[in-house]
């Protein structure tokens, strides 16, 4: 049986990340995928994904954030293609609800810069927007978009490039504890290593032996044509999240494209191995009335679609740690649809965990423990 110092399942966002930052430290590293490289079956792919610092979720991530932020820069540097490009982030919706509370929240917490708008001021500000009445915004420069299946090359050519091993097409049945190790089973061999990284995204929950009580969602982002606006653009269109009565929407500028415009959760649980990927009428009803009404002067129908999945925990934070049955396996289960941002620093708390059980960051409130009864 061949061993290896470390054995990554999962070649996603995070997984490649972790992959990375082992190898980087020294370790012989071995990365499983049951699919392909950069495939669109699980939650890294979709073109783009925003990443922002005023975290309106918990202000307890920006200081991951502050990391996630420098090392996507590093990564950008040593890969030599773009993966972030910066357009900042409008945070739009009522003062009192969850997306600007929050946002205002973190900001306040950690002496972020941000401005407040009023409706009026915003729509003049980035004309691509129509604001309800009533609601206001946010905005902060330190936000943008990531390029997921370019971050993902990026992470596994300069980890293959430093003597990491890639299994792709290579399913991850099970694995048990084996004097001091760990024996991972796939389809097609058996690998024992001294640690092992979970990654598996929406395959988590049968990863974990039900450790985490992991629910799949459904989702699908829509692309719509500009028809050639400047408005739309990233250097005039910021990113931007959008609570409003009817549901939580998000965007992503024309950066190729067209304009992204997907729905935060209100999606179908299902099972990962069981997605359907065909669209219907009831995933793009929703989007398409909202685009007619806050970015009106955008091309409908939609011009392409693509289903992906969130892996959601019960309270929609992450679940990162030292499994607690096992404490050379770590679980990294960065999800819940607002994950991918965090994956260039969740690679090296990973690395962390795995070689010293501990991290300099305060992971404590991500702990999967707290799942247990």
């Amino acid at each position: 049986m061949k061993h290896y110092d470390a054995v990554v399942v999962g070649c996603g966002a995070n997984g490649s990340s972790a992959a990375y930052n082992l190898t980087k430290r020294g370790l012989r590293v071995l990365t499983l995928e049951q699919f392909k490289l950069a495939h669109d079956q699980g939650s890294s792919h979709g073109r783009t994904r925003i990443i922002r610092l005023a975290y309106y979720e918990d202000p307890r991530y920006v200081p991951l954030l502050r990391r996630a932020f420098s090392a996507w820069h590093e990564l950008e540097r040593s890969h030599g293609k773009e993966l972030l490009r910066m357009t900042g982030c409008l945070t739009v919706g009522r003062e009192e609800g969850r997306f600007v509370s929050g946002v205002l929240a973190s900001a306040r917490t950690h002496g972020l810069p941000h401005r407040k708008l009023v409706a009026r001021d915003a729509e003049d500000e980035f004309p691509a927007f129509k604001i309800e009445d009533g609601h206001m915004a946010v905005f902060e420069d330190n936000a943008g978009v990531l390029f997921p299946e370019e971050c993902i090359r990026a992470f596994v050519g300069l980890a293959e490039g430093s003597g990491c091993e890639f299994r792709f097409s290579e399913e991850v049945i099970g694995w048990k504890r084996d004097r001091g190790g760990v024996v991972v089973q796939t389809g097609k061999d058996a690998y024992s290593t001294d640690r092992l990284v979970l990654c598996a995204g929406p395959w988590m929950g049968r990863l974990t032996g039900g450790l985490l009580p992991l629910k799949v969602e459904r989702q699908v982002p829509f692309w719509f044509s500009s028809g050639g606006h400047p408005r739309f653009t990233a250097e005039e269109m910021p990113v931007f999240i959008m609570e409003q009565e009817g549901g939580e929407f998000y965007g992503v500028p024309d950066v190729g494209d067209g304009v992204k415009v997907g729905r935060h959760h209100g999606g179908e649980m299902v099972e990962p191995g069981f997605v359907k990927r065909e669209v219907t009428k009831d995933d793009s009803s929703p989007v398409e009335e909202f685009v007619s009404k806050r970015l009106p002067a955008l091309v409908r129908p939609y011009s392409s679609a693509a289903a992906c999945l969130y892996t959601n925990t019960p309270d929609l934070n992450f679940a990162v740690g030292v499994h607690p049955e096992a404490s050379n396996v770590v679980i990294v289960s960065a999800c819940s649809g607002h994950g991918f941002k965090f994956a260039s620093v969740m690679g090296g708390v990973a690395a962390d965990l795995a070689t010293a059980g501990k991290t300099e960051y305060d992971i404590s409130f991500l702990s999967p423990d707290r799942f247990r009864p």
